[in-house]
């Protein structure tokens, strides 16, 4: 009779864990649309322990591997153990339900399992994977719009470049114009000059030889003279005005041009400075929002991941009650199975006591009392034999009957601890250290809440510690580094300053050798022949000594240069070196730090997963524990009742904050809005007012410069007219008859290119004339005879 339970219990474990399994693949499946990246927690996965980069790490793996399949085999032993003989099994009555018996490989179930995780995984790949390109698309098109704008800037300066270097030249232009026109005055001036020098002493000679008749003629080439004159300075004077007129007239149109680029790249510069400034506000509104709609929805993550646990929880609560009730409904079963077995050796009994009566003669006078015992018999024994099985007994919150609790076992009886007493049985196999902790925290509840949920934040803590760590370490390299880069450019500034100051005392030196040597020589050339030979002879010997020195030293310092520079390269070969040696070292502790952090680690879980297995084996070898979830029932009634009402008042709180928060977010965003047109219109409005100032300062300097430089052109023109006004003429007359004489010689030259291009054409013509006769025959009649 007690063999019979385990076997039971055990179909019902692997019963509710296949149900179970169904549950969560149905719920997986229905939240796999809402659930996003980061209200999904990072799973380990078995499949990531077959990337190994160390050889502890797959040794690592391989032991926790063959734990695995130890407790594979225990599981598949105690499941396929036969406990019971057939000849009990035969008198209980058993040998139809040997079919059930048959337990189910929970190996399918882990299999399940691991393709959901798989699954889970591959999904949260392509999430990250997604943020990925995103964020490198926003990087690249932030780049190219930077690289937009310094074009830009680049095509502006060059622009302005090209025309300073033009107005440049332009004036350049014009001071040569200038130049040559007062060289040309100036040499017009000294012709006239000397040709009135010339003019002078002939006139004198030619009035000395005349008679006094010519006088009257004199006096009438002085009108005539003075005609031409007058009428001479009036052309002047119309030639010189419309010059004037005309280079006015220049000026003023290159003036009026220049305005008017520079009205065009003012308004070109306004509009691009408005341009900025609202590309510049576009872009501070895009980040705000962007800001908003990122807290938003890492709000709305955190509220669906609550709400997500909390499902998970309820269900988790959901699945433990359906089990309990599953589990009561046949512990009453049994327990009317057990009083009708009673109920049955009872009735037989009496039968057999009335047979004896009957036997032995005393049936007529206990003849009432076997006809009423022969009825309770048939009353009790004919409702189970004619419906063919059990009534179920009362729900939960009634009272079990008293006969049941004589057929349970006594409490002494492997007594199990309180975390064995809320858990339901499990036949579930953990197959690496990693994934005991989470699995075990998401199917079983453990008597204390928070155990699991600790355990996660201190493995969530000690990776973020890790984390700052390298990050830490990384930035300190980083500053490393650049600290001995500053320092090896200020020692290769203080090299060259010692190499040049080397070489500039090297030189001086050199300098000094080379007076020297020249002064010894200039004392050989002076001393004359006539003196004594011995001070040659004395001085031969030290110049060539002293070239001798000079070039031995060269050589030395040539050679000391490179000794020095070799030296120092092998020192800094050395420093770099000694810290490379420095760095491995590192490297290397830090390599064996992280190593003794991951055996502590590896230890830890181990001790977990041992504990957990001492839990799994008193759990199923006890049956405590069923009895006081049996007991805590009502409790757990109780609570859900205080959870639901606590999840109604939550979700009618979280409706109302969720209203008034939207409110609020409008709100905000309207005052925003309207503060940022205000903002704009007052923008507008000063850079108006600011425009109109600049333009009226500008048009009272213009018209002032404008004036000042009319005036001082005016008063230029002026003083040059006068000068020139009086040797234009002969200057014009000069230039026409140079300017005959060209076009003459010109068109005679043009005539005799033509003369001579037309002999060689009528020249052609005669010899094609004759090639043609040649080649036609002569159709020409014969002249008679």
């Amino acid at each position: 009779m007690l063999t019979t339970p385990t076997f039971i219990s055990l179909e019902l474990v692997s019963d509710w864990l296949d149900t179970k399994l169904k549950q969560e693949l149905a719920s997986d499946g229905e939240d796999d649309a809402e659930d996003t990246v980061s209200s999904i927690l990072p799973v380990p996965e078995a499949s990531d322990h077959l990337k190994f980069d160390k050889f502890d790490e797959l040794c690592g793996y391989l032991e926790e591997e063959e734990e695995s399949t130890t407790v594979q085999k225990f599981i598949d032993h105690l499941l396929h153990k036969k406990v019971v003989d057939s000849g009990m099994l035969e008198d209980l009555g058993m040998n139809g339900n040997q079919d059930k018996q048959q337990q189910k490989d929970p190996r399918l179930t882990m299999e399940m399992r691991h393709k959901q995780v798989k699954e889970n995984r591959m999904r949260r790949e392509k999430e990250l994977e997604r943020q990925r390109m995103e964020k490198t698309l926003k990087k690249s098109v932030f780049l190219e719009a930077q690289y937009l704008v310094q074009e830009e800037k680049k095509k502006k300066a060059l622009e302005a470049k090209k025309e300073e270097e033009e107005i440049q030249r332009e004036m350049v232009k014009l001071r040569r114009e200038i130049i040559e026109r007062r060289r040309t005055v100036e040499e017009a001036w000294k012709i006239e000059r000397r040709k009135q020098e010339e003019n002078s002493p002939k006139n004198t000679e030619k009035g000395m030889f005349q008679s006094d008749y010519i006088l009257l003629d004199e006096e009438k080439m002085a009108k005539e003279r003075k005609k031409k004159l007058r009428e001479f300075l009036i052309q002047t004077y119309k030639e010189n005005h419309q010059c004037q007129k005309r280079y006015f007239s220049a000026w003023h149109n290159l003036i009026l041009d220049h305005r008017i680029k520079l009205g065009k790249a003012g308004t070109l510069s306004n509009w691009k400075f408005q341009l900025k400034v609202l590309r510049a506000w576009r872009d501070y509104a895009r980040s705000q929002k962007l800001a908003r709609e990122t807290q938003a929805m890492q709000n709305d993550l955190r509220e669906a991941n609550r709400k997500q646990q909390l499902a998970t929880e309820y269900n988790r609560k959901q699945v433990l009650r359906r089990g309990f009730t599953e589990w009561q409904h046949w512990h009453r079963a049994e327990s009317l199975k057990r009083e009708l077995a009673l109920t049955k050796e009872e009735t037989r009994k009496k039968v057999n006591e009335l047979l004896e009566a009957a036997s032995l003669g005393k049936l007529s006078t206990d003849g009432a009392s076997g006809i009423s015992l022969l009825g309770e018999a048939a009353a009790v024994v004919d409702p189970p034999i004619r419906n063919g099985e059990v009534t179920a007994g009362p729900p939960l919150w009634e009272k079990p009957p008293s006969g049941s609790c004589d057929c349970m076992p006594s409490p002494h009886l492997g007594r199990p601890t309180k975390s064995d007493l809320q858990v339901p049985l499990q036949h579930v196999p953990l197959n690496t250290s990693d994934n005991k902790q989470h699995k075990t925290g998401n199917v079983e509840p453990s008597p204390q809440p928070g155990s699991n949920k600790k355990l996660r934040t201190t493995s969530q803590k000690t990776e973020a510690i890790c984390m700052g760590h390298f990050h830490n370490r990384h930035v300190f390299q980083q500053r490393l580094i650049e600290k001995q880069k500053k320092k090896l450019q200020e020692q290769q500034k203080t090299i060259l300053e010692l190499k040049e100051s080397q070489r500039l005392a090297e030189a001086r030196w050199a300098a000094e050798r080379a007076a020297a040597v020249t002064d010894a020589q200039n004392g050989l050339l002076s001393n004359p022949r006539g003196k004594e030979p011995k001070s040659t002879c004395q001085v031969l010997p030290k110049y060539v000594y002293y070239i001798r020195i000079f070039f031995g030293l060269m050589i030395w310092a040539q050679l000391k240069a490179h000794e020095e520079e070799r030296q120092r390269r092998e020192a800094e070969e050395k420093e770099a070196q000694l810290k490379k040696k420095r760095e491995e070292k590192r490297l290397q502790k830090m390599k064996e730090l992280e190593k003794q952090k991951r055996i502590k680690r590896n230890q830890q879980l181990e001790a977990v997963a041992k504990e957990h297995y001492e839990r799994m084996l008193l759990r199923k070898k006890g049956l405590e524990p069923w009895k006081r979830l049996r007991m805590k029932s009502k409790q757990n009634i109780q609570v859900a009742k205080e959870h639901h009402c606590l999840a109604l008042q939550r979700k009618c709180l979280l409706s109302w904050f969720q209203y008034s928060q939207e409110i609020l977010s409008r709100n905000t965003a309207r005052a925003d809005q309207f503060y940022c047109q205000i903002l704009l219109r007052r923008v507008i409005r000063s850079w108006l007012q600011y425009l109109t100032h600049v333009e009226e300062d500008v048009r009272k300097l213009r018209v002032r410069f404008l004036r000042k430089k009319i005036f001082r052109a005016w008063f230029n023109v002026v003083g040059e007219a006068k000068l020139d006004s009086q040797s234009k003429y002969e200057i014009a007359v000069e230039h026409h008859d140079r300017r005959t004489l060209w076009i003459t010689l010109e068109t005679w030259k043009k005539f005799v290119k033509f003369m001579k291009e037309e002999r060689i054409k009528e020249e052609r013509r005669e010899q094609l004339r004759r090639k043609v006769a040649e080649i036609l025959p002569d159709f020409q009649r014969l002249a008679p005879p």
